[in-house]
């Protein structure tokens, strides 16, 4: 069976890791411990790399809803 007709497959892996540190010194600390963990994961994917956010905790709820935009369908009459 020749190869040249079968598609390429692509993948993407995801890896993730939920810290809660005390403060942004902490937090650097185990950003800089995961970007040690990569170097040697990039020995065999040189394309892999990190992206570390910053989490929020729930919005607290201040009791009003949010407006719902209701569309009917019908364009807007113009003047």
């Amino acid at each position: 069976m020749a190869t040249a007709s079968m598609p390429n497959v692509k993948l993407r892996v995801t890896i993730s890791i939920d810290i809660d540190a005390r403060d942004y010194l902490e937090a650097a600390e185990h950003q800089k411990k995961i970007e040690s963990y990569l170097s040697s994961v990039q020995v065999e994917y040189p394309s892999a790399e990190i992206l570390v956010k910053e989490r929020r905790g729930p919005r607290p709820e201040s009791g009003a809803s949010r407006a719902v935009r209701v569309h009917s369908g019908r364009l807007r009459a113009y003047d």
